[in-house]
C-alpha cells in the first residue's frame, strides 16, 4: 500500500511541475509579444495587431493551464524566483528590421511548439494529454500563421520592388 502512496505523491510532483513549466513558459511568450505589438505599431500597425492578437491567445492559455490545475485540485503552482527582464523597448524602423524580426518571430513560435510536444511527452498523468494537445494545435497554428505572414509580407515588398 506504501508503494501506491508514493507513486501518487509522485504523478502529482510532476503533473505540478508540467503545469508550471508550461504557465511560465506562456507568461515569457506573452510578454515577448506584447513587445512585438510595441515595436510594431509605429512602422505597421497590421503586423501589430497580430502580435497583440497572439499574445492574446498566450493569456487565454495561461488562464486554461491555471483552470486544469484546479481540476487537479492543486491551487498554487510553483513559480521561478527568477523574473524576467523586460526588453528595453525598441521601434521597427525599416522593411529589413521588420523582415528579421519576424523571421525571429517564427524561430521563437517553433521553439515553442517543440517545447510544449516535449512537456506532453514527459507528461505520466493521461488526463494531461488533451489540454497538452489542444495546445500544441494552438501552437502549430500559431506558428503557420507568422509563417504565412511572412510569406505574404514578402510577396508584396517583391512586387513593389517590381513596379
Amino acid at each position: 500500500m506504501p508503494e501506491n502512496n508514493t507513486k501518487i505523491a509522485r504523478l502529482v510532483l510532476v503533473l505540478d511541475e508540467l503545469l508550471a513549466l508550461a504557465e511560465a513558459h506562456e507568461k515569457t511568450e506573452l510578454s515577448r509579444y506584447r513587445q512585438l505589438a510595441f515595436s510594431f505599431l509605429t512602422f505597421d500597425t497590421s503586423v501589430s495587431r497580430l502580435m497583440a492578437s497572439l499574445g492574446i491567445q498566450c493569456e487565454m492559455r495561461i488562464e486554461e493551464l491555471q483552470r486544469v490545475s484546479r481540476q487537479f485540485g492543486l491551487t498554487d503552482l510553483p513559480t521561478s524566483s527568477e523574473k524576467v527582464e523586460a526588453a528595453q523597448p525598441y521601434f521597427i524602423c525599416s522593411p529589413d528590421m521588420a523582415n528579421d524580426v519576424l523571421a525571429q518571430a517564427i524561430v521563437d513560435a517553433k521553439y515553442s511548439l517543440r517545447f510544449h510536444r516535449h512537456l506532453r511527452e514527459a507528461s505520466a498523468i493521461p488526463a494531461l494529454y488533451p489540454a497538452m494537445s489542444v495546445i500544441i494545435k494552438q501552437k502549430q497554428a500559431e506558428h503557420a500563421v507568422l509563417e504565412g505572414f511572412l510569406n505574404t509580407r514578402s510577396c508584396l515588398d517583391l512586387a513593389k520592388k517590381a513596379s
